[in-house]
């Protein structure tokens, strides 16, 4: 009780032990129970008062005021836990893949297959670019837009081993010197929304959309009229999936899958898009990326079709694995 004139409303607002609030509460203690000798007296009246105002002070306290009375003060209150998942994000990077392809020029059972790689010269492997970008555009943080961008060329030249039926007439003879080049930009515009998202984990759903623009052609000298294209334009769309895991604030892990068949007129396609890596975030604001990705792609037009963006007969089947590395930068 000796310490309760000492002791305030101000001085309450922390407690460094709880040992004050057991005096306090012994003390209460003693007030309801009366004065009791001492000596053959009782507890002087102005200590049970003091007594009395400890226990108000003590009754005041509010462990809920703590932060709202530190930032009063200019004490620092501890801050929320910072979100994993960035709000906007870019990144430039550069893709080494395998590639694989075949293409067939003319109608079914009337063209012919090639194998671009090994009859006509085309590398296996590719270093590209390929960039990217999205968008969490809500409060919530759990509707999602993305836009990525990779670019797929090729040009091979080579002296024909066998002769070559293009099967409209036209015939690439043994050792003749062809060129052969087949472009592909892979356009991706994709929304997924996070039905499960913590501190840990975002699980998305969604669909995207895939743009294709292929060429290809194919030229050879001495032989009129033995150069084709087929081009694929016409918005593809897909089902997807999309998980990301955050080891620690510094580390995650992040994956996506995309699917897509259809079946029109004469008009078919499938395409499989996986990626997957890890993001190493040294800097609050810029990260660094390493990955896999693997994309196959089976587009084939024969006879006419309603379906736009589709022109020429044929077929391509397309298929690369690819290794990546990226910068990032997240906000």
């Amino acid at each position: 009780a000796r310490l309760a004139p000492t002791l305030s409303r101000n001085s309450m607002r922390f407690l460094p032990d709880p040992s004050p609030v057991l005096l306090a509460i012994a003390c209460a203690s003693c007030a309801s129970s009366g004065p009791r000798p001492i000596h053959g007296g009782s507890v002087p009246a102005t200590r049970i008062e003091a007594s009395g105002e400890l226990e108000a002070s003590v009754g005041a306290f509010d462990p809920g005021r703590l932060a709202t009375d530190a930032a009063a003060s200019g004490e620092d209150a501890i801050p929320a836990p910072e979100s994993p998942w960035s709000t906007f994000g870019l990144e430039v990077g550069s893709v080494s893949s395998a590639v694989d392809s075949t293409v067939r020029v003319g109608l079914a059972g009337a063209g012919v297959g090639l194998d671009l790689e090994d009859l006509l010269g085309l590398s296996r492997s590719n270093t590209t670019v390929k960039a990217k970008g999205y968008w969490r555009f809500s409060e919530n943080q759990r509707h999602r837009v993305d836009l990525s961008w990779l670019d797929l060329n090729r040009q091979g030249s080579k002296t024909v081993s066998q002769d070559i039926n293009l099967g409209n007439g036209d015939v690439i003879t043994a050792g003749t010197a062809a060129t052969t080049r087949l472009d592909l930009r892979l356009i991706q515009a994709q929304y997924s929304y996070s039905f499960f998202q913590d501190d840990r984990v975002d699980l998305g759903v969604g669909g995207s959309l895939y743009v294709l623009p292929i060429d290809f052609q194919l030229e050879a000298s001495g032989v009129s009229d033995a150069s084709d294209s087929f081009g694929v334009t016409a918005p593809l769309p897909a089902v997807g999936l999309r998980f990301d895991f955050a080891i620690n604030p510094r580390w995650q892990l992040q994956s996506d899958l995309n699917v897509f068949y259809i079946e029109f007129d004469d008009y078919a396609g499938a395409l499989t898009n996986w990626s997957g890596g890890v993001e190493y975030r040294p800097w609050d604001h810029f990260a660094l990326g390493l990955g896999l990705e693997s994309f196959a792609l089976r587009v084939e037009q024969n006879g006419t079709t309603d379906v736009p963006g589709v022109s020429e007969a044929g077929t391509i089947d397309l298929g690369y694995l690819g290794l990546g590395f990226s910068l990032r930068t997240r906000w």
